[in-house]
């Protein structure tokens, strides 16, 4: 019975310091209200102004409508999280994260071995 009691005590006084964050790592009570935060609007005109050939990688209303998604994902309990999951999306989307690059070079190298074994061993 003691230790029951003294069980209960423990845990009230931890409750209270694990439900509350600190202010930079909050997350916003709705998707409206995380999209009208300023780190938010400075992520989405970030990535309206990438273009390539000229036309801009990705739409204002794409870009929101990921956050927005993003937003509803309870894995990501910060609104931190949610900009960095939604960069690394829209970087592997508009082929910026480098990666295709490195396969086509490892795709000319793999046919340049492949052609050469051709020759050495005689065939076509």
């Amino acid at each position: 019975m003691f230790l029951g009691q003294f069980k209960s005590a423990f845990k009230e006084d931890e409750e209270p310091k694990a439900a509350q964050k600190p202010v930079g790592q909050q997350k916003s009570s709705s998707a409206e209200d995380f999209l009208k935060t300023g780190e938010a609007k400075e992520f989405v005109s970030d990535w309206v102004t990438k273009q390539r050939d000229g036309k801009p990688v990705f739409t204002r209303r794409g870009i929101t409508d990921l956050l927005a998604t993003l937003f509803q994902v309870p894995g990501l309990d910060t609104n931190s999280k949610i900009i960095t999951a939604a960069d690394k999306i829209l970087m592997k989307l508009g082929n910026m994260d480098g990666l295709q690059g490195f396969l086509m070079g490892w795709k000319a190298k793999s046919e340049g071995l492949i052609r050469g074994l051709k020759t050495i061993l005689g065939g076509k």
